[in-house]
């Protein structure tokens, strides 16, 4: 908000003049009444890497945890209170006017960043998910969450679009219909090793093949971006954890991660116009311009050039 002067009507006009219908809103479980919700198309929910540890194992969390580890990594103290901090933040996007709400269903530990040796399996984390997500929404009429949740792929274990079986194996489970997919693309080749564009561009629609109609027409949101950080994260990742990462306090450790998942999910703009190719298989409601930026300047040029990549005709043929 600070480039924007903390008003409401420069994000009002900057939307405007970017030709987008509202932005997603990022929330971390507050609520302000001076926002306009006309300006709300959908709210992005907190992503606590390391919730599905406190829902399957809560024993395993120490009782005394770090206040914002416990807050921002487990998402609360108690499987219990859990349930009722992600109800709350549901209730929030639904007073926004929030057409969906976005939650990545993943898990994490800090450790596993660098080592890729995972605590949970990608079944036992949509297991999770599934079984999380039902038990919040019993707490509705008919069982129905307040707002669309929207499920979004990431490269770790979970819900990554990369097989059909773990999407079947996912949605099998679930209580309530009133949900949908959001596609990232640039996470969608984090998970390949990807280099340069026009494979990631070959990555997704490859992966997109694989996945049925249903599945499609359930992507009713993407997340357009652009993500090659293949050789990056095979110079960095895939290894032992730096020498004392562990001793760190939560704090150390995430100040430390931050820069290095930047550079490895790199939310670029789309420069290459087979682009498109992706949009035409999905056919979306929403299209999000995510970015990376570090000024409103840098922001605006990365949206329009992502918008004339778009706009520009296909003239090679990617094999």
């Amino acid at each position: 908000m600070e480039r924007y002067n903390n008003s409401w009507e420069e994000v009002r006009r900057f939307v405007k003049d970017m030709e987008c219908s509202g932005v997603e809103l990022l929330m971390g479980g507050e609520y302000d009444e001076t926002i306009p919700r006309d300006l709300i198309s959908s709210v992005h929910l907190p992503g606590w890497l390391g919730w599905v540890r406190l829902w399957r194992e809560p024993e395993s969390v120490p009782a005394k945890c770090d206040p914002f580890k416990q807050a921002y990594y487990y998402g609360a103290a108690t499987p219990d209170t859990l349930i009722r901090t992600f109800c709350d933040n549901l209730e929030k996007a639904g007073k926004l006017g929030a057409v969906y709400a976005v939650f990545h269903i993943t898990h994490i530990e800090l450790d596993e960043f660098f080592t890729r040796n995972h605590r949970y399996s990608y079944h036992e984390v949509l297991s999770s998910a599934a079984s999380f997500l039902n038990a919040v929404c019993r707490n509705y009429p008919g069982g129905e969450p307040p707002v669309t949740i929207g499920f979004e792929n990431l490269w770790w274990p979970g819900l990554t679009f990369l097989s059909q079986a773990e999407v079947d194996f996912f949605t099998g489970q679930l209580e309530f219909n009133n949900w949908i997919f959001v596609l990232d693309t640039g996470h969608m080749m984090n998970a390949g090793d990807i280099r340069t564009e026009q494979d990631g561009i070959v990555y997704v629609i490859s992966a997109l093949d694989g996945l049925s109609e249903r599945t499609i027409r359930r992507i009713r949101s993407v997340h357009f971006q652009c993500s090659t950080s293949g050789a990056y994260q095979r110079e960095h990742f895939f290894r032992e954890p730096p020498s004392g990462f562990s001793s760190l306090s939560y704090g150390d450790q995430i100040s430390l991660l931050m820069p290095m998942v930047a550079k490895l999910d790199e939310h670029r703009p789309f420069l290459n116009p087979w682009c498109k190719r992706i949009i035409d298989m999905i056919n979306p409601d929403y299209l999000v311009h995510e970015f990376l930026s570090r000024t409103r300047d840098e922001f605006q040029e990365k949206i329009m050039a992502q918008k004339n990549t778009l706009k520009r005709s296909i003239e090679v043929t990617i094999p």
